[in-house]
């Protein structure tokens, strides 16, 4: 009896051991694939740094236009149909610059969907794993 107690005291600590370093590995391979998505986020981020450089001095450029225009005396209208046109600019710009604060969350989220995803591998690859322990087979002793 004493014996039997004794085999299946490290059959469930050699199970606990092999669960526990595959839970490890799979861990590791989780962080080493975010680190891995997280290093291509910053460089898309920084790739983008640029263009949102580039659309806040066009609005700068824009805003100093339409102060220029304000100031000179109007002719014939053309006034009106500048700063029309003006606005047009400034609407596409503010458009651009949206569209370019969204392009900059897309690293973010693609690094959160890939923690996700990983997690939920290693957590599947873990349930998928227990039934092998509670099988009584898994802990038998070889006959012979």
């Amino acid at each position: 009896m004493k014996r039997t107690v004794a085999d299946l005291a490290k059959a469930l600590l050699n199970a606990t051991l092999i669960l526990l370093a595959l839970c490890l590995f799979l861990g590791w391979k989780l962080m080493a694939a975010a680190s891995a998505v997280t290093a291509n986020a910053s460089q898309i981020a920084s790739r983008v740094e640029p263009l949102h450089t580039a659309v806040t001095g066009l609005q700068g450029e824009l805003a100093s236009l339409r102060a220029a225009l304000q100031d000179r005396p109007a002719r014939d209208g053309a006034e009106a149909l500048s700063a029309a046109r003006l606005d047009r600019v400034e609407e596409r710009l503010n458009q651009l610059q949206a569209n370019v604060a969204g392009i900059r969350q897309l690293p973010l989220q693609a690094a959160e969907q890939a923690a996700r995803a990983g997690a939920a591998e290693l957590s599947s690859r873990i349930i998928s794993a227990v039934p092998l322990l509670r099988d009584s087979r898994a802990c038998a002793q070889p006959e012979g």
